[in-house]
């Protein structure tokens, strides 16, 4: 007759055969997140070091802890998503072409930082912007998706379209150049070729501003011409 001791003893056996005989599985067997975050580390790094002054700072967001995919038996791949960026909020392709292939989109953060130009203070419209008005300071560029100035220079001599305050961020939009040709007024017209330069009388047919390109009219052979508006209010064009 089987006592109880026995039949624990019988028990306990089953179970550790059950144990033996069950396939091991252990963290080997999956690609760790570890080694996925390194690979779109490095991606997002390697594309940027060439293009960049500063070293971006990279976040990257973590994947779900129940995700467990199979360990690749090639080196893991990193790509751009259709559409995607690297700079802010944006994910990295991480891809297994081994023999069981899997694809996954790790989320991250691109911070690329610059000293752009800013308001000192509160600026009223229509302002002309001297040196005593902007600052450099630096930005993350994620954040300024309607453009920015990296020269000081950039924005002197400019008119302010609108009220701005103390830092705010300098954009295009936001400025104007200062006219500096009215249409109808006398103008010099300076056409160059080479070493030799001429000097004309014309008349201008449009409004410009230092850098723009107007058209203008040669008073004497009544030829229309389109050049570039100097600093001096000359009008330069190529012949």
């Amino acid at each position: 007759m089987i006592t109880l001791y026995q039949k624990k003893i019988v028990t306990i056996c089953i179970c550790l055969y059950t144990l033996i005989s069950m396939p091991i599985v252990t963290a080997e067997t999956y690609q760790s997140h570890g080694s996925i975050y390194w690979v779109a580390k490095k991606f997002i790094r390697s594309h940027l070091s060439s293009q960049q002054e500063q070293k971006p700072e990279i976040k990257v967001g973590k994947l779900d802890s129940r995700l467990k995919l199979n360990k690749c038996n090639r080196n893991l791949q990193a790509f751009l998503p259709k559409g995607g960026s690297l700079m802010g909020k944006t994910t990295i392709g991480v891809k297994c072409s081994g023999k069981k292939p899997w694809s996954l989109h790790v989320p991250a953060t691109i911070s690329i930082y610059k000293n752009i130009l800013v308001s000192v203070r509160q600026l009223q419209k229509d302002t002309e912007l001297t040196a005593a008005d902007v600052k450099l300071k630096k930005h993350d560029l994620a954040d300024l998706p309607y453009g920015y100035f990296e020269d000081l220079k950039d924005g002197i001599g400019m008119k302010l379209k609108r009220r701005v305050l103390a830092d705010s961020v300098l954009t295009p939009a936001m400025l104007k150049k200062q006219q500096v040709i009215s249409r109808g007024q006398s103008v010099s017209i300076i056409a160059q070729s080479g070493s030799m330069m001429v000097r004309m009388a014309g008349k201008a047919l449009g409004n410009g501003a230092v850098g723009e390109r107007i058209k203008v009219m040669n008073i004497k052979s009544r030829k229309k011409l389109e050049g570039t508006v100097t600093s001096s209010g000359e009008v330069e064009v190529e012949i």
